[in-house]
């Protein structure tokens, strides 16, 4: 109790180092803000920010901003490749004001799909077009075919059915809300700012 009291229970919990996200192609930085939880909202070795609430089963919100984490993507490398990621903002604001984000998985089903998504206009326009998949299809041709498994439990062609459209066509571009919310101020970035 004494501890408690001083606080001695252990060292503070740091918050998450900036980092750089891309709104319409722009590079912006992005600032996580501890809320308290402790639990991370992570994609590998990344940590995105602090979760707003210790439930897993956080639904989007129309009042939250929204950052996208598109797989794969060229921004953030990994050694483990399945990680490889752009991270995009569809607002920041000029005031420094902090805000909440959902956080949404975009992952890559169609390998002809441009390498390099950078802003919400162009994740919504994949998330429209559709591909048909040939016979031989195996997930190994899907480029976030990793990042699936782990996020959304598809571990073989037949769980991709629930994403299929009329016809049996799939979205270039699937975009799937990661049920994380994070606490964050995106401003304008000035000056250089390197990735890390």
């Amino acid at each position: 109790m004494v501890a408690a009291t001083l606080g001695l229970t252990g060292p503070a919990r740091q918050p998450v180092k900036p980092f750089v996200v891309y709104h319409d192609g722009a590079n912006v930085l992005f600032t996580p803000q501890v809320t308290g939880t402790h639990r991370p909202a992570s994609l590998g070795p990344w940590n995105l920010g602090e979760r707003l609430s210790t439930s897993s089963d956080d639904k989007p919100q129309d009042k939250r901003l929204n950052l996208y984490v598109v797989v794969p993507g060229s921004q953030y490398h990994s050694s483990a490749h399945q990680y490889d990621h752009n991270l995009v903002v569809n607002k920041y604001a000029v005031d420094g004001k902090v805000r909440e984000w959902d956080i949404f998985w975009c992952l890559k089903l169609d390998r002809g799909l441009p390498a390099d998504l950078r802003s919400e206009r162009e994740l919504l326009q994949a998330a429209h077009q559709t591909f048909r998949p040939g016979a031989s299809f195996t997930l190994r041709d899907i480029p976030a075919s990793a990042v699936m498994a782990e996020k959304l439990s598809v571990t073989t062609v037949e769980g991709l059915k629930r994403f299929r459209r009329k016809g049996g066509s799939l979205p270039r571009l699937l975009i799937v809300p990661a049920r994380l919310a994070v606490r964050a101020t995106a401003g304008q970035q000035y000056g250089p700012f390197r990735a890390r």
